[in-house]
C-alpha cells in the first residue's frame, strides 16, 4: 500500500451498511484488495455516494498504480463529506504519485488543518517538501509526526532524509538509524541509512548498509548504485563496476548509472567500453551534458560536426540545469581543442568557466588568494628546522610513503603511473586522509596550522601508525605506496613529523600550461574553485611555488624535482633518476606505463594510458591572446619559466 495511505478511518453512524463497509474493511486490511474492492461496490450499489466506500476505493486504484482514477474517486468522496482529513492525505498521496506536488502539499496541510494530530499527515507533507528542497520545513513536519506516533519507521526515514538535505549528516544518521531499528526488514531504510554515512566519508560502513540492503532485496536498484559507490570510495573500482552492471541489468533506463559506469571503466583503462557506457547515457538522455564531457575526455568528439552542434545547443539551453550546461561546455570547449580550433576552444571554455564561477560564488565557494597567502605565511613562519628538530620523535621511520605533490595538472598522475609500473610500487591515487588528520589537529584553531605545542606525542604516533596501516593495507607487500594528492604539498610540515622517513616527489611545470589545463578541466566545487579564473590559476601557482621554495630549504625529508617538460623531452633518464630516488632496482617496463592495468580515476585517466606526447609542452602558445590577465599575474616567473 502507498505509504501513509489510511484505509483504516473511522466509519461514521450515518454512512449507511455499516456491516457490508466493516467486511470490505478487514479484507483491505490483510491485503485482499479484490475481495476489499468488491464490498466496497456492493456499499456503493446501496449507497452510490456512500464516502468512505468511495474514499477507499480511491487507496485501492493508488494501490494498483492507477492515481487518476484515484483522484477522481477520493475527491467525489470529499464532495459528499468534506471534512474527511484522512481523504485529504490519501488524495494528496494520489496527487504525489501524478507529479502535481503542489497540490499534494495543500492537501495534506487542509488534512491537518482538519486534524491537528494526524501523524501520517504530517509525515506526508515532510516527505513532499522533501522533494521540493525545502529542507527546513520538511524536518519540522516529519519530526512533528515522529512526536505524534514514535512508531512510523516512515517518519524516522524521511526525517533522517530532510535531515540529510539541510546538510545535518549527524542527525541525519541518527533518525535512519531509529527507522532501521523500528522497521528491520525495510531494504530501502538501510539503503537510505548508508548513503548519508556515505555523504560522512564513513566508506566501510556504508558499504555494509547497502550491501545489505541487497541482500534484503536483490532488486532493490539504488542499493546497487549506492553500494558502487562506496566500493568506488574504498578503492575497489573493479567491485565498483560489478554493483553498476547490476543495477543496469535491473533497470537499463538509468542515463546516470550508464554514466557512472563509463567513468568506472574509463578509469580502469577500458576505453572501448567506456565511450559505450557514455553514449548509452546519451541515447536515453540527449541532453545529458557531462556524458558528453565524458566521451570529450575519452578524445571522442573532435571529427564529429553534428555532436559538436548538438553540444553547442546544449550550452545555450536555459532551461537545462546549470551543471548540464557547464558540463556542456567543457565538452565543447574539449572538442574544439582537439580539433585545433583554438579561439573557439578559449571561447566555450571561458563561458563555462564563468557560469561555474558565478554559480560556486553564490554558494559560497570562492577562491581566497589572501586567505591563502595568510596559510603560507602562516606555516613558513610555523615548520623551520627547529620545528622538525623538537618533533623528530613524534612518528614512524617507514620508507613506505611516498608523495607526490605539486600544483593540479603539473604531471602528478603521469608520475605515479611510471612509478606504480614498478613492481615493488602500489600507485594509491589521491587519497584524502593526512587532509582528515590536519583538519582533526587543527579544529578549533584560529589558523590552519595549529600550535606544534599542542601536539602530542603519543597522540601524533597513533595517528601516524593508523595512517601507516591503512597504507599497508592498500600496497600488500609494496615497498612504497604512493598518496598522489597535489594538495598534500600544503601539509608536508605535517608529514614530516609522521612519515620523517618518508619521500616528497615535486612536480614542476611551465606555469602557463598549469594554469591553462587547470581553466580547461572541471575540477571539484570545494577543491578547486581557484581553476574556473585564469589570473586565480596564477595566483595559486605563485603561492604553491613559494611554499615549495621553503620546503625545500626546511623539509627534513628526501625530496625529487620532476620536471615535466624534463620528463617529455628524456623519458627514459628521467624516469631512471625517479626509480633510484626511490631506492629500487631498475625496470624496464617503467617506460611501458601506459600499458600498466591500474585504476587512475583523476581526469588524466586517457591520458597516462598514451605512450608519451610532446604535443602538451607549451600548449599554452595556442592561446597567447586569451592569456593576458594570467601572464600579468605571472609576471616574471612566466618569463622565465
Amino acid at each position: 500500500m502507498i505509504m501513509g495511505s489510511d484505509s483504516g478511518q473511522r466509519i461514521h453512524s450515518r454512512s449507511g451498511p455499516a456491516a457490508e463497509l466493516l467486511m470490505a474493511l478487514e479484507h483491505h486490511k490483510a491485503g485482499r484488495l479484490r475481495r476489499a474492492e468488491a464490498h466496497y461496490r456492493q456499499v456503493l450499489r446501496k449507497v452510490p455516494k456512500h464516502p468512505d466506500a468511495l474514499h477507499l476505493l480511491g487507496v485501492i486504484a493508488l494501490d494498483r498504480g492507477r492515481p487518476e482514477q484515484a483522484i477522481e474517486l477520493i475527491r467525489k468522496a470529499l464532495a459528499v463529506q468534506p471534512n474527511l482529513a484522512q481523504a485529504y492525505s490519501n488524495l494528496g498521496n494520489a496527487l504525489l504519485a501524478c507529479g502535481r506536488r503542489a497540490e499534494a502539499i495543500a492537501n495534506y496541510r487542509r488534512a491537518i488543518d482538519l486534524e491537528p494530530r494526524f501523524a501520517v499527515a504530517h509525515n506526508n507533507l515532510g516527505r513532499a517538501l522533501n522533494d521540493e528542497g525545502e529542507f527546513a520545513a520538511a524536518v519540522e513536519s516529519c519530526r512533528r509526526a515522529t512526536q505524534l506516533d514514535p512508531r512510523i519507521a516512515d517518519a524516522y526515514n524521511n526525517l533522517g532524509n530532510a535531515l540529510r538535505g539541510a546538510g545535518q549528516l549527524e542527525n541525519a544518521e541518527a533518525a535512519l538509524r531509529r527507522a532501521v531499528e523500528l522497521a528491520p526488514p525495510r531494504a530501502d531504510l538501510h539503503a537510505n541509512l548508508g548513503n548519508v554515512l556515505l555523504d560522512l566519508g564513513r566508506f566501510g560502513e556504508a558499504a555494509a548498509c547497502h550491501r545489505h540492503a541487497t541482500e534484503l532485496d536483490p532488486n532493490l536498484v539504488r542499493g546497487h548504485i549506492g553500494l558502487a559507490t562506496d566500493l568506488r570510495s574504498l578503492g575497489d573500482m573493479r567491485g565498483a563496476l560489478e554493483s553498476y552492471r547490476r543495477a543496469i541489468s535491473l533497470d537499463p533506463h538509468q542515463a546516470l548509472v550508464w554514466n557512472a559506469l563509463g567513468t568506472a571503466l574509463r578509469a580502469l583503462g577500458r576505453f572501448i567500453e567506456a565511450v559505450d557506457a557514455f553514449r548509452r547515457a546519451i541515447a536515453i538522455d540527449p541532453d545529458f551534458g557531462d556524458a558528453f564531457r565524458n566521451l570529450a575526455l575519452c578524445n571522442k568528439l573532435a571529427d564529429d560536426e553534428q555532436e559538436i552542434t548538438r553540444i553547442s545547443a546544449l550550452v545555450a539551453r536555459e532551461d537545462l540545469s546549470l551543471e548540464e550546461r557547464v558540463a556542456a561546455g567543457f565538452a565543447l570547449g574539449k572538442a574544439f581543442d582537439d580539433s585545433d580550433r583554438f579561439d573557439e576552444a578559449f571561447t566555450a571554455y571561458a563561458r563555462a568557466n564563468e557560469i561555474y564561477r558565478d554559480a560556486l560564488a553564490a554558494a559560497g565557494y570562492r577562491f581566497d588568494a589572501e586567505a591563502l597567502h595568510r596559510q603560507v605565511n602562516d606555516m613558513i613562519a610555523r615548520f623551520t628546522p627547529e620545528f622538525f628538530a623538537s618533533m623528530a620523535h613524534c612518528g614512524i621511520a617507514s620508507d613506505l610513503p611516498v608523495f607526490i605533490v605539486g600544483m593540479p595538472r603539473s604531471g602528478t598522475s603521469l608520475v605515479e603511473q611510471i612509478a606504480a609500473t614498478h613492481s615493488r610500487v602500489f600507485g594509491a591515487g589521491e587519497l584524502t586522509d593526512i587532509g582528515q588528520i590536519v583538519e582533526s589537529l587543527t579544529r578549533g584553531s584560529s589558523t590552519t596550522t595549529a600550535r606544534h605545542g599542542d601536539w602530542e606525542a603519543s597522540h601524533l604516533r597513533n595517528l601516524a601508525d593508523g595512517h601507516f596501516q591503512q597504507l599497508r593495507q592498500l600496497g600488500g607487500d609494496a615497498d612504497r605506496v604512493i598518496d598522489k594528492n597535489p594538495d598534500n604539498i600544503f601539509h608536508l610540515g605535517l608529514i614530516a613529523v609522521l612519515f620523517p622517513s618518508a619521500r616528497v616527489v615535486f612536480c614542476r611545470r611551465d606555469p602557463r600550461d598549469i594554469a591553462l589545463s587547470c581553466f580547461f578541466q572541471k575540477f571539484s566545487a570545494r577543491q578547486s574553485a581557484f581553476s574556473y579564473n585564469l589570473a586565480d590559476c596564477g595566483k595559486r601557482h605563485l603561492l604553491t611555488e613559494s611554499l615549495t621554495v621553503h620546503w625545500h630549504r626546511t623539509l627534513p625529508l628526501r625530496m625529487l624535482d620532476v620536471e615535466y617538460e624534463a620528463l617529455v623531452a628524456d623519458l627514459e633518464g628521467e624516469t631512471r633518476r625517479l626509480i633510484a630516488f626511490l631506492d629500487l632496482n631498475w625496470e624496464p617496463a617503467c617506460l611501458d606505463f601506459h600499458r600498466t592495468e591500474r585504476v587512475v580515476n583523476t581526469a588524466s585517466a586517457w591520458q597516462v594510458r598514451q605512450p608519451l606526447y610532446s604535443h602538451s609542452v607549451a600548449r599554452w602558445r595556442n592561446y597567447e591572446r586569451h592569456l593576458g590577465a594570467l601572464l600579468q599575474v605571472l609576471g616574471t616567473s612566466a618569463a622565465h619559466a
